[in-house]
């Protein structure tokens, strides 16, 4: 029997409940207090059927639909060492290029700058668009302070969750390892609630963080 049928037939003894409702109502005005508990439990009953019948209906997306894989990019060159850098600070310290020069280990080095437009919950339902110029700015002075340090590195802004922001860079760029980076002092939680951790588990290639000293 198909779902929609099996919905249908479950609707029938839902529409009787409703129906007898409607009848002890009428007579429940004259009957006391005993009448109206009667009714409280038969509406109870009803919610609890209504509800079962709407989950079954509507699925959660995240139960009903599991993540796409991650489509790697090309396979990189021996000869390039690809990174893709999660960041959620403007990348600007001196100490970031020569960290990402000590992991090429003498290659060259292209980079692909992702950073994440991250926003409370209220912004996005209020359509407050702060979070993407913050994540426009941290993204132009990262990717021009690789540049000035000699590194080929091209960027975009990206999903406010990092795990996400790093699947999507991943597609782009056939990394040789992705790499996190905070600085001291601000309020990204990224390693409080786990991404790191789940980053080196969730991908192939080696997965590092690197805190930058506040500004």
């Amino acid at each position: 029997m198909k779902n929609g049928t099996r919905t249908e037939l479950m609707a029938i003894p839902i529409v009787a409940v409703a129906f007898g409702i409607g009848i002890v109502l009428a007579a429940a005005s004259e009957a006391g207090i005993w009448a109206w508990l009667l009714v409280g439990v038969a509406g109870l009953v009803l919610a609890v059927l209504l509800i079962a019948l709407y989950t079954r209906r509507h699925p959660h997306p995240a139960a009903a639909t599991p993540p796409p894989p991650v489509a790697a990019a090309p396979e990189a060159a021996t000869d390039t060492y690809r990174v893709l850098v999660i960041a959620d600070e403007s990348c600007i310290d001196p100490a970031f290029p020569a960290q990402l020069a000590d992991h090429a280990g003498g290659r060259k080095i292209e980079a692909l700058v992702v950073a994440p437009a991250i926003g409370s919950r209220l912004a996005r339902w209020t359509g407050d668009e702060s979070a993407h110029t913050d994540a426009r700015r941290h993204l132009d002075d990262t990717v021009t302070a690789l540049a000035h340090a000699g590194i080929t590195a091209r960027g975009e802004t990206g999903a406010d969750d990092p795990l996400q922001a790093a699947d999507d860079g991943l597609r782009e760029l056939a990394a040789n390892e992705i790499v996190f980076v905070t600085k001291s002092g601000t309020s990204t939680d990224w390693v409080e609630r786990g991404v790191i951790e789940t980053a080196k588990t969730r991908y192939a290639v080696p997965v590092t963080h690197i805190t930058l000293p506040a500004a």
